[in-house]
């Protein structure tokens, strides 16, 4: 049927119901796509979270399940057509073409011959001739080229032009049946001459037969690949150097599920492979060839997909610990296996960031290393303590010493003025014993590289005003912890030791 007569065809209500829904679905999995494929480019340009890497890594995990989807759909969609009466069938698969207004020339090829072959077997054979002239020939497989020079054999019978039978006769046959579904010219022939119409179209039913969908199997390999794909992307392309890493836990689920089912999915894979090969060789020899060279080809990918899980596994040595939880962040403690604890914050279950703190191995001191204090003394308990909360000065004054009392309020009076990016109080100490806070761990661009910048808050001694009122002075410096750059002051800050009040001097110069 020509696409001009289409715009005036009588569709049934309850077919035109089912194709839009199949065709909303494949609107919606582009849309999705997209909306996908747009997220992740935002956070590539506004985060630095991720790499290059895997940024390409992630856009080709969504573009991996958008396809699986959309093989998905198909299946879905040729069950249901396949259920129909023959003339429902053929109203479905008219439909599906008349509303794809975007066609390539293969899935045109391959539509227009299942709407030639039904509007046959429906006896609609002037249609069936308009549709086969809309077949581009020349971009037909060799089994579509027979299937379609069968059907004009069929049409050619059917009106009694013996030279066209006769010209497609030869071209049939010129096609080998390697599937062993075609009837042989004789039988063509005799069917021909006793005018035999009826296994004519009989045979023409077993060209396309019902295609068993295996849509969980499907579906399966689609978010096995996709996750694949993003999992080792994550890995591999996670920006290290600002100092973020995948989480531990998250890593060792993942790798063991990736690798296994990577296994199954390869193994099974290769022996379909194999089993298909097999069938259309005759000679013992060169099958043996076939099935050395698969198991070669699967011990070796096998392998590296064990290579794979060996490089998380050791990546991930180590206790991943909960050590506190704010409004925003999740905070860690990651404990090694050679004696050293970094400590990192996180708001999401993937990918953790390092907050720049730490710590001894507890477990490892003896009792000599352990300096004599005083339990009384709290400066000496939170020295190395990692706040997050957002307590008031008062609040915390009762159980914090009276510098971190002091820096706790220059962090929360530059959270309400002016905040700093990625804000995060810590409090500790540096190897010379001295006490500082950390308010923000983030990067910038400097010399088209991206560096690691810490603002610390330091203690520069106490301070008496005209009036006498003695101010504890705080340094805040923009530190560069990877080296490379010069420290940098940015402001000095006066507080009132009772009333932690915070005057800002406004001033970036000793």
């Amino acid at each position: 049927m020509l696409d001009s007569e289409l715009k005036t065809y009588p569709w049934n209500p309850t077919v035109k119901k089912k194709a839009h829904r199949v065709f909303m679905l494949r609107w919606l999995i582009v849309i999705l796509a997209a909306a996908a494929i747009f997220f992740l480019t935002y956070q590539k340009l506004t985060t630095n979270v991720w790499g290059l890497t895997a940024f390409l890594c992630q856009l080709l995990a969504v573009i991996e399940l958008a396809f699986g989807l959309q093989f998905i759909e198909a299946g879905w969609s040729r069950k249901i057509s396949s259920r129909m009466p023959l003339d429902e069938h053929y109203e479905y698969a008219l439909y599906m073409y008349h509303i794809q207004s975007v066609r390539d020339l293969a899935t045109n090829n391959r539509m227009l011959l299942l709407i030639a072959s039904l509007e046959i077997q429906l006896g609609k054979y002037d249609h069936a001739t308009q549709t086969i002239t809309q077949i581009s020939v020349g971009k037909c497989t060799p089994v579509q080229l027979k299937q379609l020079y069968y059907m004009q054999i069929l049409l050619a019978a059917e009106v009694g032009d013996t030279d066209t039978k006769n010209q497609f006769l030869t071209r049939y046959t010129g096609i080998p049946d390697t599937n062993g579904e075609y009837p042989s010219e004789a039988e063509l022939t005799t069917w021909i001459e006793a005018e035999e119409m009826d296994r004519l179209i009989s045979a023409l039913k077993k060209f396309t037969p019902t295609r068993k969908e295996h849509i969980l199997r499907t579906c399966l390999i689609t978010i096995v690949l996709a996750y694949s794909t993003f999992f080792y992307g994550a890995w591999y392309g996670i920006n290290k150097s600002a100092g973020y890493a995948i989480r531990y836990y998250f890593a060792e689920i993942s790798a063991i599920c990736v690798s296994v089912t990577l296994s199954c999915l390869l193994i099974w894979g290769m022996i379909c492979l194999y089993k298909k090969q097999k069938s259309l060789l005759n000679r013992k020899a060169t099958r043996r060839i076939i099935a050395v060279s698969y198991a070669a080809l699967t011990l070796f990918l096998l392998s590296l997909i064990g290579y794979s899980f060996l490089i998380v596994s050791f990546g991930v040595e180590g206790t991943e610990t909960v050590t506190g939880q704010d409004q925003h962040y999740i905070y860690l403690s990651v404990q090694s296996d050679y004696g050293i604890a970094t400590q990192y914050r996180t708001d999401n279950l993937i990918y953790m960031q390092k907050t720049g703190l730490f710590l001894p191995n507890t477990d490892t001191l003896t009792e000599s290393s352990v300096p004599d204090s005083d339990p009384n003394d709290s400066e000496t308990q939170d020295s190395s303590t990692t706040d997050s909360t957002e307590n008031s000065p008062a609040q915390e004054s009762q159980k914090a010493s009276p510098l971190q009392d002091e820096m706790r309020a220059v962090y929360q009076y530059i959270q309400q003025q002016n905040p700093l990016p990625d804000m995060n109080f810590t409090y500790t100490a540096n190897a010379k014993g001295e006490n500082y806070a950390i308010l923000s761990e983030t990067t910038e661009e400097k010399d088209g590289t991206t560096v690691n910048v810490n603002y610390c808050l330091y203690d520069n001694g106490s301070k008496t005003d005209e009036n006498n009122n003695t101010f504890e002075e705080l340094v805040l410096e923009k530190v560069y912890p990877d080296g490379g750059y010069e420290t940098e002051l940015v402001d000095f800050y006066l507080v009132n030791p009772e009333t932690l009040e915070v005057i800002d001097e406004q001033k970036s110069s000793w």
